[in-house]
């Protein structure tokens, strides 16, 4: 937060800047949300045209001239409640609890000051203060109070765009980022540099790299403002690690900026720039050295979601699948329904031969995203190497999961292919069942018939023994008596 320096300029509090970093997911595909996004972006507010702020520069300019005055006069009165309300929200901050503790009365000490030459300040200081206790309403309402004071108050602009983004509202939050900085171009450093942010985004997600120049340039920007803005550094580390691709010399770019953000006072704590010095360390093929950058990033904010999967990931690519279950739960512990985190998850719960629960985790994946290619793919190996089914039913089952990931849109070549080899592996296998089963039915046949030829011989053999036996019996003649024959008279 700055502190105050003078009335007409001063700001209470920095403009919200917008963080970014990395992810190792897929663009979300167009649908519903894009419709949700359209919806809003139709809704929310629209900043003043570039007409209106030129009117209204020109009638400021107009009122200094003719009072050749470089700043309008404060009362006594105003200049003291000013002054107290800062000194109200400097002692709330040393206090215990903070800010938060009396938010709104904090607010309200300076929304309620209305003389002219400090409304304007006065209501985006009000706004800045219920931000930051997360009454992002109440917030909204005082930097349209500060704009309805003077319609070319580039702060409360570059913070409405910083509600808007929150609100993933990005289309709004950009025009809103363009007018900050067309009102008041030399104190719009956060707004360069949300802009920055917007078009790194943007960028990386279309893979146009003339998006990727123009962030670049409204991050040089910003850093030129303020040249102590971390979270500027931290987006302009990604774009040029984004447009590096394999020019080794882009990336050892991106870490030297990540370097001389380590000069500012308390960047080493800005947990981001690990989670970029990590993607540059996997991305030189270093991957024992991006874990140590992406644990470090975890170790300062737990809550940073995309280090997290990082280290999942190179826990599967390295069979560390204890590990790599470890960092998806705590990625689903803060967002349970991050897809990445969970297909992770099944995958992990694979490797540790857990495959019930394996097949537990693809399909809720499914049920979170439906039309993703990746989880047919490895619900299909899930059957095809781990299930088993004495009918072989796991097969089928595989070889159809295999064929809709084959016709999915999105579906990785490599793994295409490889879906295509496993699917003729299960019609090899089905064809050498059935040869061996044909085989096994010959070879049964073939034993019946030598056990019935064998039944055939030996009952041929008893009839011949019979009837020879018969045959002896008959033909013998009694035996002689024994005895002297007695003489005949």
């Amino acid at each position: 937060m700055k502190k105050l320096n003078g009335y007409g300029l001063a700001l209470l509090l920095a403009a919200t800047a917008v963080g970014g970093c990395a992810t190792t997911g897929q663009p979300v595909a167009k649908g519903d949300e894009d419709e949700a996004a359209a919806a809003k972006n139709e809704n929310a507010p629209k900043p003043p045209s570039t007409e209106k702020i030129q009117e209204a520069k020109q009638q400021q300019d107009q009122v200094k001239k003719a009072a050749k005055i470089e700043q309008p006069k404060i009362s006594a009165s105003a200049k003291a409640a000013f002054d107290a309300a800062v000194k109200k929200w400097e002692a709330a901050q040393k206090q215990k609890g903070g800010v938060a503790a009396d938010c709104k009365g904090l607010a309200a000490n300076f929304s309620r000051i209305s003389e002219p030459a400090l409304a304007a300040q006065s209501h985006f200081n009000a706004g800045s203060i219920l931000e930051s206790c997360g009454y992002d309403k109440d917030a909204e309402s005082e930097y349209q109070a500060a704009l309805s004071a003077n319609s070319t108050y580039g702060p409360a602009m570059a913070n409405l765009g910083g509600l808007y983004y929150k609100q993933k509202n990005p289309a709004t939050a950009k025009q809103w980022f363009e007018k900050a900085i067309e009102a008041d171009a030399a104190h719009a450093g956060a707004a360069f540099a949300n802009l920055g942010a917007i078009q790194y985004m943007d960028g990386k997600r279309t893979g146009d790299r003339g998006i990727l120049q123009q962030s670049i340039s409204n991050l040089r920007r910003a850093l030129a403002i303020d040249a102590y803005d971390v979270k500027a550094y931290s987006i302009l580390a990604l774009v040029y690690y984004t447009i590096a691709e394999n020019d080794k010399s882009k990336l050892d770019l991106a870490e030297l900026v990540v370097r001389q953000a380590f000069e500012i006072e308390g960047a080493k704590e800005y947990a981001p720039f690990y989670q970029t010095l990590g993607l540059i360390q996997l991305r030189k093929k270093a991957p024992s050295r991006a874990l140590k950058e992406f644990e470090q990033a975890v170790a300062l904010d737990p809550k940073l979601i995309e280090a997290h999967l990082n280290i999942g990931a190179i826990g599967l690519s390295t069979r560390q699948y204890e590990k790599a279950a470890q960092a998806f739960a705590a990625v689903l512990k803060l967002d349970p329904k991050n897809f990445d985190a969970t297909i992770g998850m099944g995958v992990a719960t694979r490797g540790l031969k857990k495959i019930d629960e394996a097949e537990s985790w693809y399909k809720k994946a499914s049920e979170l995203k439906p039309s993703d290619c990746a989880v047919q793919y490895n619900l299909g190996v899930l059957y095809q190497d781990y299930k088993s089914d004495p009918n072989n039913g796991n097969l089928n089952t595989a070889k159809d999961l295999f064929g809709k990931f084959r016709s999915c849109s999105g579906a990785d070549a490599k793994k295409s292919a490889d879906a295509e080899r496993r699917m003729k592996d299960i019609d090899d296998t089905f064809a050498a069942i059935e040869q061996q089963k044909k085989m096994e039915a010959e070879l049964k046949a073939q034993q019946e018939e030598m056990e019935k030829q064998q039944k055939a011989m030996e009952e041929q053999q008893k009839q011949q023994e019979a009837a020879a036996k018969a045959q002896g019996g008959g033909g013998a003649a009694p035996a002689p008596s024994g005895g002297d024959e007695k003489p005949k008279k």
